[in-house]
C-alpha cells in the first residue's frame, strides 16, 4: 500500500493511506483552505502574501504536527487529505526542532 508516511525527528509517528477516498464535501473544504491561504499566511513568523504549493504544504504541516500534539483526528485527516490531493508526489514529510524551530522537508517521488 502506497502510504504519506510523517516523520518527526526521524520517528515515524503517522502513515496516511493515499489511496483515501476524498469525497465532494472534502474537497470543498480542501478548497477554502486554499481560499483562506490566498490572503497570506505565516511561516516562521515571515508573511508570505502569495505562497506557492510547496509553502502551503509546509503550512499544512506545521499545521499536522499541532494536530499530533493535540491528537486532534479530525485536522491530522483534513492535513493528510490536503497534502495528498495537492501534492499527489508527496510520499514522506519530515519535520525536525532545529535551534527553537522546526524544519520541514517534502520529499516527493
Amino acid at each position: 500500500m502506497d502510504n504519506l508516511t510523517i516523520y518527526i525527528n526521524n520517528e515515524v509517528v503517522l502513515e496516511f493511506r493515499r489511496d483515501y477516498h476524498i469525497d465532494d464535501e472534502q474537497l470543498a473544504f480542501l478548497d477554502r483552505m486554499d481560499a483562506n491561504m490566498d490572503k497570506g499566511i505565516k511561516i516562521y513568523g515571515e508573511l508570505l502574501e502569495n505562497p506557492n504549493s510547496r509553502q502551503r504544504a509546509t503550512f499544512v504541516t506545521m499545521n499536522l504536527i499541532k494536530a499530533l500534539q493535540q491528537d486532534n483526528q479530525a485536522i491530522q485527516t483534513a492535513s493528510c487529505v490536503y497534502l495528498i490531493n495537492r501534492m499527489p508526489e508527496l510520499i514522506e514529510v519530515h519535520a525536525k526542532n532545529s535551534d527553537n524551530k522546526i524544519i520541514i522537508e517534502l520529499i516527493e517521488k
